[in-house]
């Protein structure tokens, strides 16, 4: 064999080796990344238990104290239980988003007041556990159940948002890879952004509200919490695509996916998550946007300046990071031609 020949052949078995081990390596990674995504969305899961579920107790003071402490001892530390005045705030609480059921002793009975839409799960589990627990303190009360936020005609059990905020928190990443890693310059990718923001909450509320009956409310409003949530995941996605180009998208799918949507409580209550991670996914999008469109759709706005505020301050720091860089991310490659 000549040494061409031979040196052909070592640069084709090097290349081989090389091509082996980038596939091996991309194997590790995806298997890895579904040891992490199974880890979480199992774990939030499995765990999902009340711990300190906000419940308002009404009545005469003494009775109200009486069944506060009742229903604390029956199940410690699953509800923090609040002590209201009278029946019109016991139901006020409730419409306000302070609690997500109230229950209001009278002379003619006692009546639970529970939002539906605050949490289809929550509301579910809650008109089986409080009952039971009153009956442990006031063996002879009749419980009247009233959902004063009830799930849209359309969509009963209250599965429309959490449902949409999968393919929604997807697409946001994807456009804000793409808007990020192909655009030219500060202005392009300004322009993409804001455009993928106002189609995406466009074209996701016709979907949930006009299409499937899932909303309720002000179209206009809940159009612009859709387009600040999906607004919001786009431009960190885009800012860390525009500086570190896949790995900063590997970071925001973690963030926003991996772990954002796992613990955000989008299909339960991030109260039922695991302590602390439920608590801290509300300060991120998807947790936030879910709170918020709820609030927004189904209680008046009660509650949602808080994740507002957080989608806000994610689709700024998006911003920020993007015009960080003038031009597209070079590869290495690329960076040695030039």
């Amino acid at each position: 064999m000549s040494d061409t020949a031979q040196t052909g052949a070592q640069r084709r078995g090097g290349v081989g080796r090389r091509a082996t081990a980038v596939v091996l390596l991309a194997v590790s990674a995806i298997v890895v990344a579904q040891f992490l995504l199974v880890l979480m969305f199992a774990w939030s899961s499995s765990r999902a238990a009340p711990r300190d579920l906000p419940l308002g107790v009404s009545g005469p003071p003494a009775a109200a104290r009486g069944l506060a402490h009742g229903l604390e001892q029956s199940q410690p530390g699953a509800f923090t239980v609040t002590v209201l005045p009278d029946n019109a705030a016991a139901r006020a609480a409730v419409t306000g988003r302070q609690v997500y059921a109230a229950v209001s002793l009278s002379a003619t009975g006692v009546s639970l007041y529970t939002a539906s839409e605050a949490s289809p799960s929550v509301a579910q589990m809650l008109t089986q556990a409080v009952p039971a627990a009153i009956a442990h303190v006031l063996p002879h009360a009749t419980v009247t159940i009233t959902d004063l936020a009830p799930n849209p005609v359309d969509d009963p059990k209250g599965t429309a948002i959490p449902t949409a905020l999968i393919p929604l928190t997807m697409t946001s990443i994807a456009a804000g890879a793409v808007i990020g890693l192909l655009s030219r310059d500060r202005r392009t990718r300004l322009m993409g952004l804001v455009g993928y923001g106002i189609l995406a909450g466009l074209f996701a509320t016709v979907a949930i509200q006009g299409l499937l009956g899932g909303l309720t409310g002000s179209w206009l409003s809940n159009e612009l919490v859709v387009t600040l949530g999906a607004g919001a995941i786009a431009a960190v996605t885009c800012g860390l695509a525009t500086i570190a180009g896949i790995g900063g998208i590997l970071v925001i799918l973690f963030v926003a996916w991996f772990f954002g949507f796992a613990f955000s409580g989008a299909t339960t209550a991030w109260q039922l998550m695991p302590t602390p991670w439920g608590q801290l996914a509300q300060y991120l999008p998807v947790g936030a946007t879910n709170t918020g469109l709820r609030s927004v759709a189904f209680f008046d706005g009660a509650k949602a300046a808080g994740p507002l505020i957080v989608l806000g301050a994610w689709a700024l720091a998006g911003i920020a990071l993007t015009l960080i860089r003038h031009g597209p991310r070079r590869t290495s490659r690329s960076a040695d031609l030039t």
